[in-house]
């Protein structure tokens, strides 16, 4: 806001109470009973814009522009094929070629849209049928001529749905007003997606290994089970859902406590401290961070592996970089690596590693008594959890003769991230491929 010279005044409002409809209408309502302001800019709380956008934004001085942001979405296909989801971005047109250009009555969730890519969009400033308010500037007279409600969900609970935002732009299409896009404008979108699987974004199905169906579980031995609980308490609600599932199935064969740390070095000093009160059936600890969301084999195929620390798959960030959550010593310089890929339909055994990120481990017991010595030889440099990962496993191995063994068994990472670099690798495999889905997804899947 500090960077705009293009108004000659800049208010920040906020609303995040109550449901998007809800909120945005709040917005509006304020803003029309203020007659001094001229323009209403919506930004969502996760989209993420560059300090010009404002700017550029008004000069088109036209009653509605908006800025591509990169979203996630169903992926179109046969009406009989399982559809999974991509990412593109929120402007859109009507999926009927024959509507494009037209407007709809705001109720209709029948009417649908298809989004577009970077590479469907016309040279310069153009205009589409709908799309989202992430980030969106409008005049005054749209709201003066548009009735209340301005936005408004349709059809959420009758399986086709409207979003509050689509709802908006129809009434304005029928109002007469073109929705502008600026495809210059940058805009980011940070949202939480699985990391490990993050193949299904480029292609139809993820390359996966036959290990988990051929192995036999281990449903027997029982496990305690210390899930890493952030500070601000907050858990996933598919984690929760598989612990109380495990809970149900598992009578006590197992036990569920959660850790609350904010790091895995804190996580781990933790359960070492309850190892020594832990009641003698467990010997093996689950650790399962707050970020992962395992399926609900994971606990009987973890166990059945015989070694000290037992990890499933998973992909995390790492130095900047998407890579599997696990590290060998690179041939030349004896430094460790985490891979960026591996051909998982080839793997159909566990395999020894250097180290593993501790996101989902199963642990003996008694291995945790390395973790007083381990912390006496680490830093408080950003990069501690990883380096408490390499020590800790490095001194198991060393006491135990056996080095961390990974199952190629796949479970959900969550994380946070930017949709708009994941966009770009969309686009960069279609310029390389053609523009068929098919080839770009194969592909991926290949790779």
């Amino acid at each position: 806001m500090a960077a705009t010279c293009g108004a000659e005044r800049v208010a920040f409002w906020w609303d995040n109470d109550h449901p998007h409809d809800r909120c945005r209408n709040a917005l509006i309502e304020r803003f029309v009973n203020c007659p001094e302001w001229t323009h209403l800019l919506f930004v969502d709380t996760d989209v993420t814009t560059q300090p010009d956008t404002l700017d550029r934004l008004l000069a088109h001085r036209v009653p509605i522009v908006c800025a591509p942001v990169p979203t996630l979405h169903r992926r179109y296909g046969p009406p009989d094929e399982e559809r999974g989801v991509t990412v593109g971005t929120n402007i859109m047109v009507h999926d009927d070629p024959a509507l494009r250009g037209t407007a709809v009555a705001p109720e209709r969730p029948d009417a649908g849209y298809r989004r577009m890519d970077p590479d469907d969009f016309p040279p310069g400033l153009f205009t589409c049928d709908a799309t989202g308010l992430g980030l969106c500037l409008i005049q005054r007279e749209v709201f003066e001529q548009i009735d209340r409600p301005w936005c408004s969900f349709v059809g959420q609970f009758e399986g086709e749905v409207i979003g509050e935002d689509v709802y908006f732009f129809r009434k304005a299409r029928r109002a007469g007003f073109e929705i502008a896009v600026d495809q210059h404008v940058v805009a980011d979108h940070l949202k939480q997606i699985d990391l490990t699987h993050l193949d299904l974004l480029y292609s139809d199905r993820i390359p996966v290994s036959p290990w988990p169906r051929l192995q036999a579980p281990d449903d027997s031995s029982p496990v305690f089970v210390a899930v890493r609980v952030p500070r601000t308490g907050w858990l996933g609600m598919q984690l929760v859902e598989r612990l109380q599932e495990w809970e149900r199935e598992c009578g006590d064969r197992i036990q569920i406590e959660k850790v609350h740390s904010d790091t895995v070095r804190g996580c781990f000093v933790d359960i070492a401290a309850r190892i020594r009160s832990l009641d003698p059936r467990f010997q093996r600890v689950l650790v399962i961070g707050d970020d992962i969301v395992p399926h609900g084999a994971v606990l009987g195929l973890l166990a059945s592996v015989d070694a000290p620390i037992v990890s499933a798959l998973t992909r995390n960030l790492i130095d900047g970089r998407i890579c599997w959550s696990y590290w060998r010593p690179d041939p030349v310089s004896g430094a460790f690596v985490a891979p960026q890929n591996i051909k998982l339909p080839q793997l159909k055994e566990p395999f020894s590693v250097a180290s593993v990120d501790l996101g989902c481990v199963l642990v003996r017991r008694d291995s945790f008594l390395h973790v007083e010595e381990v912390l006496r030889h680490l830093d408080h440099r950003p990069s501690t959890d990883l380096d408490f990962a390499h020590r800790w496993c490095g001194a198991v191995a060393r006491a135990t003769g056996t080095p961390p063994v990974v199952v190629p068994m796949t479970v959900e990472r969550r994380c946070e991230v930017g949709l708009q670099g994941l966009l770009q690798i969309k686009m960069t495999l279609k310029s390389r491929l053609g523009r068929e889905p098919g080839r770009v997804n194969a592909h991926f899947a290949s790779a």
